[in-house]
């Protein structure tokens, strides 16, 4: 923003009458042509010199009369010509704080030089930046400002600068505090083991200085044995979303208050969008707004700590209410299943809504006793937190969209009741019975026998009790991280509600870490992030010991991702990938918009037509992992969700299976595939890059030369396929023809004889075992170790050298939301938490030759 003042009070700005001797000679002719006359007209008349501001920068602005005859004039400051203007205004940005200038304006007619304009001086008091900045941490057993709380402080002090009469602190690029007054501050909303940088402007009457030299402080632990208070800020519930035109589309967020709340933060994907918002609504900036992206908001106390992000809503806009758009929806049709559910959360009732969703719906309005309590609710579940013991409440929900600008609102579900009890239940905790325990390299499947009134169960170590993993109601949990070499003492609980949903995307998000610098870690939670679970029952501690995993034959390639170098994104991508995916002259730099490519010293990993900004690759929890949105890019040209999108991992090892040998691939990846989510083996030629991953029964040849092998996964059965010069050959035949030797696509097989959930949130995170023998001229598919096709090739592979693929695959996602709520109406995790996303784990990944099949 820009400030001007002009300082006549402050005794800063100083006028004169006198005439400027440089300019009583007789008449002459300047360098530039000028005439400077003896009997010189009157120059310019009323100059005034004012300080104008913006953020740190600084100028002496000159504004004066104008001269009737006169095009241009000429600027001097402290008695040397310093511009030539064509108004009667002037802008002088190279002024220095605490120096003294003095300036006067003439005037050129036709050529000649006026007399002088008055002069007038003014002295430019702007604070210079703060030095000597300083960060201590301290260890706090009872801070007297937090209620007694042991907690980390790191204090802060600076010089003071000349002319300011205020400062402000930042700490890791952020406003922490406006106004400080004193040379000190102490930051107490602090992280033990985080690493801080702080720096410090100096607040001026008109201006601010620039930042001070930055200075960096890791925050301390606390000592053995100390105490430390738990985070218990809860995030915001029911996010709503409404479109809304302000000179552009946008959309206006609102959310439930959260007791402890001083402010809130707001993002877009993991983006912080605004922070220290006071109120609970919230506008997008139109220049920030991009249709279709997701919004979360975490709740921030007095001392600046962080929840966990709330429940995800997307935005759509709103129409210009001056031009009607070429399509308008349906009457949107009304949800279904409306069930009330009464819970108990940090000792306090709330009523819990879920329903599902009908066809052509944008959002949902709450009724509570027929009066509407909420619009804009964009997932398919709410929380009435306003209800108090003996109570009785009836609710109804009905379904929302917009005609151009006209809300349209569906019949409203069949009421459901709800009763408040006097208080909570007492519960006698009970046991959780583990039936069996599947060790693997670095994880255990751990299976559990139902307990009665429970909802979710979860696992933890008690190494680490605060980073827990749920089940999402399954009766069984894979535990990954394990130490192989000295497995994990493992705890099984049964809890009254599902775990927190908790964005774990590389990095631990808001609200993870807690003030002693431990995190609190709920991984596969499916419950909305408010959520804290009471444990019902608890299973006694059992140890895990890790089987080894390895490849021992030749041409070996295997990795379990414990010791994985960092993955770096590539400044140029292979030309024959980049050129058959983009006409972008920067088709091959990191700034392409189709495909981007990451290695490290063992793999090659491509993101072939995705959301390139918010995809994610990392290693956790010793395995790979990935987070694919399918494209395009928010603000590019590629429309979202609306993509066939894909990560493509390519070993950067080959093999040779020439004279009869047999390939030998081998990974492990959770097994939640849909119609819209599932996973590929791709082999193809050494030196024919596959370019193609994900648009291969589209017409476009999957690799230059149109020869490779793919394997895909898909929810509820194999498919195997040749391709050779473009044409693709059905391996496993689609046309279910029961005489046929190859009827039907092979059915896929279940977990461990457990009941198979492929595509819900039961089978989340839960990893199997595939495994492809593949020679020139047979192959077979291996599920968890069950042979699920054994058969020869249409036609021997005209190649023998190999270069691997591991496939994630996301298929336009536009049309999940509507797909979830006709054909998997129960399963609302990728509508409430995942929208428009896949999330993979992978581990044990790999290849060998072997002379043979194995028998």
């Amino acid at each position: 923003m820009r400030l001007r003042k002009a300082l006549l009070l402050a005794g800063i700005l100083y006028g004169s009458t006198h005439m400027p001797a440089a300019h009583a000679a007789t008449a002459n002719t300047s360098a530039t042509g000028v005439v400077k006359a003896s009997a010189a007209a009157p120059g310019p008349s009323a100059l005034l010199v004012t300080l104008e501001t913006n953020g740190a920068a600084v100028s002496s602005r000159l504004d004066w009369k104008a001269v009737s005859g006169a095009k241009t004039y000429q600027v001097y400051r402290n008695g040397v010509k310093l511009a030539t203007a064509t108004t009667t205004t002037y802008l002088d940005s190279t002024v220095k704080a605490g120096s003294k200038y003095t300036y006067y304006v003439t005037a050129i007619i036709s050529g000649v030089e006026t007399s002088p304009s008055v002069t007038q001086s003014i002295l430019v008091l702007v604070p210079a930046a703060p030095k000597s900045l300083k960060a201590l941490p301290q260890w706090t057993a009872s801070c007297a400002v937090c209620g007694g709380m042991a907690m980390a402080h790191i204090n802060l002090s600076w010089s003071a600068s000349p002319n300011a009469v205020k400062y402000d602190l930042y700490r890791n690029g952020y406003l922490l505090k406006p106004g400080v007054t004193t040379l000190a501050y102490t930051d107490m909303a602090l992280l033990s083991g985080a690493q801080y940088s702080y720096t410090v402007v100096a607040v001026g009457t008109l201006a601010s200085s620039a930042p001070s030299a930055a200075v960096k402080a890791v925050a301390p632990k606390a000592p053995a044995g100390t105490k430390v208070m738990p985070m218990t800020l809860l995030p915001p519930t029911n996010l709503s979303t409404l479109g809304t035109w302000a000179m552009g589309s946008t959309d206006s967020l609102a959310w439930t208050p959260v007791d402890g709340a001083a402010s809130y933060n707001v993002y877009q994907y993991g983006k912080r969008i605004a922070s220290g918002i006071q109120g609970t609504y919230y506008t997008v900036p139109t220049d920030v707004y991009w249709c279709g992206t997701p919004y979360t908001v975490t709740a921030v106390d007095g001392m600046g700590m962080e929840s966990l992000p709330s429940a995800i809503a997307t935005g759509s806009g709103s129409n210009n209410p001056l031009s009607q758009p070429t399509w308008m929806p349906p009457a949107p049709g009304a949800p279904d299943s409306l069930a009330g559910t009464l819970e108990w959360n940090v000792s306090q009732p709330r009523v819990h809504l879920v329903w599902e969703g009908s066809s052509h719906v944008a959002t949902y309005n709450i009724y509570r006793d027929g009066v509407k309590i909420a619009e804009g609710v964009w997932g398919l579940n709410y929380f009435d937190r306003y209800v108090h013991a003996g109570e009785t409440h009836t609710y109804a929900v009905s379904s929302c969209n917009v005609s151009w600008m006209t809300p349209i609102e569906s019949d409203a579900t069949a009421p459901v009741s709800v009763s408040v009890p006097t208080s909570a239940p007492v519960t006698t905790l009970g046991t959780v019975s583990v039936t069996q325990v599947t060790a693997d390299d670095d994880s255990a499947l751990v299976t559990f026998a139902p307990v009665p009134g429970a909802v979710d169960y979860r696992v933890y170590s008690t190494a680490s009790p605060k980073s827990m993993k749920y089940s999402g109601g399954s009766l069984s949990i894979e535990m990954n991280g394990l130490n192989p070499a000295t497995g994990a003492d493992l705890v099984v609980e049964a809890v009254d509600k599902f775990g927190p949903f908790q964005t774990m995307d590389g990095a631990a998000g808001p609200g993870a870490m807690q003030m002693d610098g431990s995190m609190s870690v709920a991984i596969n939670g499916q419950g909305d992030p408010s959520d804290v679970p009471n444990v019902i029952a608890r299973s006694a501690q059992f140890h895990v010991n890790c089987v080894a995993k390895s490849l021992t034959g030749a041409q070996a390639f295997f990795d379990n991702f414990r010791s994985s170098q960092p993955f770096v994104q590539a400044d140029s991508i292979d030309p024959v990938v980049a050129a058959a995916n983009s006409n972008n002259p920067v088709a091959a730099s990191n700034s392409n918009v189709y495909v981007r490519e990451f290695s490290n010293n063992k793999w090659v990993i491509r993101n072939y037509w995705g959301d390139m900004d918010n995809t994610k690759i990392f290693v956790m929890g010793n395995h790979f992992m990935d987070t694919l949105f399918d494209g395009g890019t928010p603000h590019s040209n590629i429309p979202i969700h609306n993509n066939n999108a894909t990560i493509a991992m390519m070993p950067k090892a080959t093999a040779d299976i020439s004279n009869g040998r047999v390939l030998h691939l081998t990974f492990e990846v959770d097994a939640h595939f849909d119609s819209r989510r599932w996973c590929d083996v791709v082999i193809c030629p050494v030196g024919d890059p596959l370019i193609h991953p994900a648009k291969l029964d589209g017409g476009l040849w999957p690799t230059a030369s149109g020869n490779m092998f793919r394997w895909e996964i898909k929810p509820d059965f194999h498919r195997a396929e040749e391709f050779l010069n473009g044409d693709m050959t059905n391996l496993v035949d689609t046309s279910y023809n029961p005489g046929n030797d190859r009827s039907g696509l092979v059915k896929r097989v279940t977990w461990d004889g457990k009941p198979l959930f492929n595509g819900t949130q039961q089978d989340l995170d839960k990893r199997h075992s595939f495994d492809l023998y593949l020679s020139q001229t047979h192959y077979r598919l291996v599920e968890a170790g069950v042979v699920v096709k054994d058969d020869d090739l249409a036609t021997p592979l005209p190649f023998s050298n190999l270069q691997p693929y591991f496939l994630h695959q996301l298929y336009h996602t536009g049309n999940d939301r509507p797909e979830q709520v006709m054909y998997n109406p129960t399963n609302a995790y990728w509508y409430n938490h995942r929208p428009w996303s896949d999330e993979r784990h992978w581990d044990n990944m790999g290849f060998e030759v072997l002379p043979a099949f194995p028998g």
